[in-house]
């Protein structure tokens, strides 16, 4: 069936830019719902009044549970099903394609956000893209895409099976998130009361740029080098990164300015935007958007990381540029902090490690899981796999 005969396709009123707030109910982007989707909310963004959305709920149009959300500009087809949690917020017109007012009887919203975001649903999504140079979603042709639907008990299954991985993705996060949050309160118990701004980066480590290899030279490209751009970076809420969306080749870091960094390095975006930060979980390269630092002891890393994480405003205050800021290699190396000392630096690696030891496992099976989630989705959609005793064997798993 079409999308626009199981539920109403629609958008949202539009706000100006004028409206926007300092405080008040969140204002979605795309950029906010594809961080949903990939779990790397980063509760930042804009606002809209609280008076302008209660002026908003009378029109009907404001985001509830369960309707599912897909980008239509920009980094098209991310999908998201909205949660209890998530409101009250409203979203950008034209950006955000809303699919609501379900009927009910034929389709739960949580098989069709699951198939939207499948491979299947992927592509279904592309074919109806316009534009040569921007590519966009309209609200007319989403509501034309067909989905198969089986039937409601059906639906329920596959949801329940794809539901039982994600919560435990969900719950791995949800901790590592808690293991961050208490190794950042260490980190400021043991630095924070450090006095004399007498350090830089360049006595911890070495600052190393990135850069891209011409994309005229096709051989430069598809190798087993990782490279990594602030994209990657932004589609992933982990704190090791192991690789990016494209690779390159031996000849590709031969002709670019992109060095081959260490596994431990602390990458860090330098510009559009400041701010994202992993650490290397092998050796990698990056594009010039990344002042990445490279420790000159591997006992620097969990503090450089926090170290980092606790400056990126400052950063971000001493960036120039006036089209987007950027920080460049200089200025990371006029960076000045209170330095610890070696051993300082070595009580708080030992108190940490087994911590980051965590997130990286949790990391780790996460990745099992999604490929889980990846490869049971498509069979579960097709009907190749049996569901007449699922319930049995999910409760077994």
């Amino acid at each position: 069936m079409k999308l626009e005969d199981i539920c109403n396709v629609s958008s949202s009123k539009r706000i100006f830019a004028r409206e926007y707030a300092e405080t008040g109910v969140p204002f979605w982007r795309g950029k906010e719902v594809t961080e949903h989707a990939t779990g790397k909310d980063e509760m930042t963004g804009l606002f809209i009044s609280n008076q302008r959305y209660e002026a908003l709920i009378d029109t009907g149009n404001v985001p509830s549970v369960d309707d599912v959300l897909i980008t239509a500009v920009g980094t098209i087809g991310s999908v998201y099903q909205v949660k209890y949690d998530d409101l009250p917020f409203y979203f950008k017109d034209g950006n955000i394609i809303r699919l609501g007012d379900w009927v009910n009887k034929l389709v739960i919203p949580t098989y069709v956000c699951l198939y939207l975001r499948s491979n299947i649903g992927q592509q279904a999504i592309k074919e109806v893209e316009i534009g040569s140079t921007q590519k966009a979603l309209t609200i007319k042709d989403v509501a034309r895409i067909l989905i198969p639907l089986p039937k409601i008990d059906i639906q329920k299954k596959i949801a329940s099976i794809i539901e039982t991985i994600d919560l435990k993705i969900q719950l791995n996060q949800q901790i590592n998130e808690n293991l961050l949050r208490l190794m950042n309160v260490q980190w400021k118990n043991m630095f924070g009361s450090l006095n004399a701004e007498n350090g830089h980066f360049t006595d911890l480590a070495t600052v190393a740029a990135g850069g891209t290899p011409s994309k005229k030279q096709a051989d430069y490209f598809g190798g087993d080098i990782s490279w990594i751009t602030p994209k990657d970076m932004s589609l992933t809420n982990d704190v090791f990164i192991e690789r990016g969306l494209l690779n390159i080749t031996e000849a590709g870091l031969r002709g670019s300015s992109a060095k081959l960094l260490p596994k431990g390095t602390l990458l860090f975006s330098s510009r559009a935007p400041i701010g994202y930060l992993g650490i290397a979980a092998n050796p990698v390269t990056t594009n010039q958007g990344f002042k990445s630092l490279v420790p000159k002891r591997n006992e620097n890393t969990e503090y450089l990381y926090f170290l980092l994480k606790n400056l990126t405003p400052y950063i971000e205050g001493i960036a120039g540029g006036s089209t987007f800021k950027e920080i460049s290699g200089a200025g990371m190396k006029s960076v000045e902090f209170p330095l610890p000392t070696d051993n300082q630096i070595d009580a708080f690696h030992n108190i940490v490690t087994p911590m980051f030891d965590m997130v990286r496992n949790n990391e780790q099976q996460n990745k099992k899981l999604t490929d889980l989630r990846d490869l049971l989705l498509p069979r579960l959609l097709a009907g190749d796999i049996d569901l007449s005793n699922i319930e049995t064997v999910m409760n077994n798993a």
